[in-house]
């Protein structure tokens, strides 16, 4: 005798879209606070990079410098978290810089985590199956962009390249995994669109009026009554 499902699949799915909503709006705000911080530290560096007065006319004056501290920088002994040169500074907080890549990555694995030990077996246990049966072709593909940044120093190979469903033509072989806000745009879309794509099966709907791949977000209202799908 199969064990009495614990919750709706629809519910699920919505927990995943609105988890998949957190980490859309917080890669949006920490690119809103890397462009921030761009802006103002060249500001900063364009009134401290002229000369300076010294013994030698031909001087080009001293080098600028940029520091973080999680401390009041008013108060005394604080301790500095980093310490860079500006040029440094600015290359890592630039427009697809060191700084948005991380983050990138960041949410991508941690947006397959989520899905793979927490939504999937709670998805197939709702749906009376195995997990293995929970299919999801983005999700294959974030699979493999979080082995190749975990065990694969970010490098993509030939073979895992080719093992991509639906985001090879994002990548190029041999080289380092780059992520512009195309691309993890285009990511966030498909996740939305597979999430339909689940609901429909679990649903039952085979022609709807809008399929799946032409949806570009998804939002499950539910009324005060909720039954169980028997």
């Amino acid at each position: 005798m199969s064990e009495e499902p614990k919750e709706l699949f629809d519910e699920v799915v919505r927990e995943y879209i609105d988890f998949a909503n957190k980490q859309v709006g917080a890669y949006m705000s920490a690119l809103a606070g890397f462009a921030g911080h761009h802006a103002r530290v060249s500001r900063q560096v364009h009134r401290a990079n002229r000369q300076v007065a010294t013994k030698e006319p031909d001087s080009e004056g001293m080098p600028t410098v940029v520091w973080a501290s999680y401390e009041d920088p008013t108060k005394p002994d604080i301790i500095h978290n980093q310490i860079i040169r500006s040029d440094e500074y600015l290359e890592a907080n630039r427009p697809g810089g060191q700084n948005e890549q991380q983050h990138s990555r960041s949410i991508l694995i941690f947006l397959f985590t989520y899905w793979e030990d927490e939504i999937r077996p709670r998805l197939a246990q709702a749906k009376g199956v195995d997990s293995n049966e929970i299919q999801s072709d983005i999700m294959g593909d974030l699979r493999v962009l979080r082995n190749i940044i975990l065990h694969a120093k970010n490098v993509i190979r030939p073979d895992k390249h080719a093992s991509l469903c639906l985001l090879g033509d994002m990548f190029e072989v041999d080289k380092e995994l780059v992520f512009s806000y195309e691309g993890m745009h285009k990511i966030f879309v498909l996740i939305k669109q597979d999430c339909a794509r689940l609901l429909f099966g679990w649903l039952g709907v085979e022609d709807g009026p809008v399929k799946p791949e032409q949806l570009k977000d998804v939002a499950i209202q539910f009324g005060p009554q909720r039954t169980r799908k028997s």
